[in-house]
């Protein structure tokens, strides 16, 4: 009897698996905290600023081991 019962449910279709998945969708985005303008701007900029600094360090290093190397691969 359990079988029967179990065979006779069928799995929702494919429209209405895509309904429901954008419904959830669309009640999690409305529970997200989404920052101001302000805080991207600020947010940015701090991104922005860390991103020169470390360049300019990864290039000082890259000049520093560059120059050893070549100094250690010179010697008599």
């Amino acid at each position: 009897m359990a079988k029967q019962a179990n065979a006779a449910v069928e799995p929702p279709n494919l429209v209405a698996r895509i309904k429901q998945f954008y419904r959830e969708v669309r009640t999690e985005m409305d529970k997200v905290s989404w920052p101001s303008w302000e805080e991207v701007k600020g947010s940015t900029q701090v991104v922005l600023f860390l991103l020169v600094v470390m360049a300019a360090l990864v290039f000082v290093y890259d000049q520093v081991f560059g120059k050893a190397i070549i100094l250690l691969l010179t010697l008599p």
